[in-house]
């Protein structure tokens, strides 16, 4: 692929994908309605957590920067047996959380226009999305950065009005947490915060976009780890903090904690109406941003697998093709569009349980891989992770403490669990018959059927 971007633009991408104020307006109203100013506590303890462990990124990412994310990371330093059930898990992950968020989006659009269809909609926005995704990858940092620039204006709006109006203290809303229950306020049980500190961390964390890009970055072995070190800490500060002034200067607690957007009804109240319809218009190019930055992203994913032939050789060589005018991988970003139409029909619920547990697998092989390659010589030679052994070890931790508290929720993280455990016995299942069969890389680099033995170390 062409290297055409600088730190700059792969910070558009990323930050446009990731997108603070879809995180504080969709995600962020969940974890308020889930643990009321308990999500206070729980947005300083993940979005601290998120920050750390995002950290690692830079290190893996340095030593292999490719189109695939941070599979060729894992692939590269743990060998394809380890990696191979995290690049099943994110091929079923990236066409439903597109799905997903094309449905948010219909939904969003639906508040300010109630007459229009929410399918029609969703389609629209992911024609509309995908016309954008195929361009060139400069034209897409440019068109993202522009969408960006409204997003944080928006974001410093909602900041900026809430931090005039203080309703109560930060300690206050960290030592006496409460919220809604059977219409009145109570105290915050410790489990809700936890659970709330759980989605903190997903909702916070979101330096992983940076590697999409990397194989279009210039000098990116040497320029990638500073990036996704700025990216991380950055992005927990732009989802946590507007989320936390915002409770604490919600005027009237009980009727914000029970309306369906918290986080609007605090603007509205605090900054008047004419404000929240500006800031609302500024919510729905953020999200429709996202989606663009998403689909480029995923895109390049469902490209590299192709390359390294993980597909069937007829569909690798199609989707591994790159558009010779823009550069960029058409067929496979159309591909993923076209999946994710489909799956919307599952609806939000299934596609929510079948992409949240992406994290769990992804943080207990990024801790494992900056373990394994400090150890063996493969990382930390063009990037190296503060305090190295602490931080990997933490993303172990972090991955025992998200599995467990996934465990303890019966409607979506204990089958989001279950469906992860399923798709890594499929994956072990599936890579032993195409190992017996040993279908070639029909386009790759990277042999993903190979043995558990781990290629050497390479310069995208």
């Amino acid at each position: 692929m062409t290297r055409a971007l600088g730190p700059v633009g792969i910070m558009f991408l990323s930050f446009s994908a990731l997108s603070p104020v879809v995180s504080v307006y969709l995600f962020g109203a969940g974890i308020i309605r889930l643990a009321g100013t308990g999500a206070v506590p729980a947005l300083l303890i993940g979005g601290a957590l998120a920050a750390i462990v995002g950290l690692l990124y830079a290190e893996v990412g340095a030593a292999f920067p490719d189109a695939g994310g941070v599979y060729p990371s894992f692939t590269a330093i743990l060998g394809p047996r380890l990696s191979y059930p995290y690049v099943v898990m994110m091929l079923v992950s990236a066409p439903t959380t597109l799905a997903f968020s094309l449905l948010g989006f219909a939904d969003y659009v639906r508040v300010l226009a109630p007459a229009l269809p929410e399918v029609p909609v969703a389609l629209a926005c992911v024609a509309a999305a995908a016309g954008l995704a195929v361009l060139s990858i400069r034209t897409g940092a440019a068109i993202t950065g522009l969408f960006l620039a409204v997003e944080l204006a928006a974001l410093a709006a909602l900041t900026g009005v809430a931090l005039f109006h203080p309703a109560r203290s930060l300690g206050t809303a960290v030592a006496h947490p409460l919220m809604l229950a059977g219409g009145t306020l109570a105290p915050t049980p410790l489990s809700m915060i936890a659970l709330a500190t759980v989605a903190s961390v997903f909702t916070c964390a979101g330096a992983n976009w940076a590697l999409y890009f990397a194989e279009e970055m210039t000098d990116a072995e040497r320029r990638i780890g500073r990036v996704i070190t700025i990216i991380s800490p950055l992005a927990a500060l732009l989802i946590a903090g507007p989320l936390i002034v915002a409770l604490l200067a919600a005027p009237d607690l009980r009727a914000v904690l029970a309306d369906e957007a918290p986080v609007a009804a605090v603007l509205r109240e605090t900054g008047g109406p004419v404000v929240a319809a500006v800031v609302s218009a500024g919510v729905l190019l953020a999200v429709f941003n996202a989606i663009v930055a998403t689909i480029m992203g995923y895109g390049r994913l469902f490209y590299a697998t192709a390359r390294d032939g993980l597909w069937p050789a007829p569909v690798a060589r199609r989707l591994a093709r790159l558009d010779p005018r823009f550069g960029s991988p058409v067929i496979a970003t159309l591909a993923l569009c076209a999946a994710a139409a489909v799956l919307m029909a599952l609806g939000e619920r299934v596609l929510l349980v079948l992409c949240s547990n992406q994290l769990i697998l992804e943080f207990l092989l990024l801790g494992l891989a900056v373990l394994v390659g400090r150890r063996r010589g493969r990382t930390g030679l063009h990037h190296r992770t503060w305090l190295h052994p602490a931080i990997p070890i933490l993303a172990i931790v972090v991955t025992i403490g998200l599995s467990v508290a996934d465990w303890l929720d019966p409607d979506a993280g204990r089958p989001s669990l279950l469906v992860l455990g399923a798709l890594i016995l499929v994956s072990f299942g599936w890579k032993e018959l195409r190992a017996r069969r040993r279908v070639p890389a029909s386009t790759g680099r990277r042999d993903l059927d190979a043995t558990n033995e781990a290629p050497a170390p390479h310069q995208t």
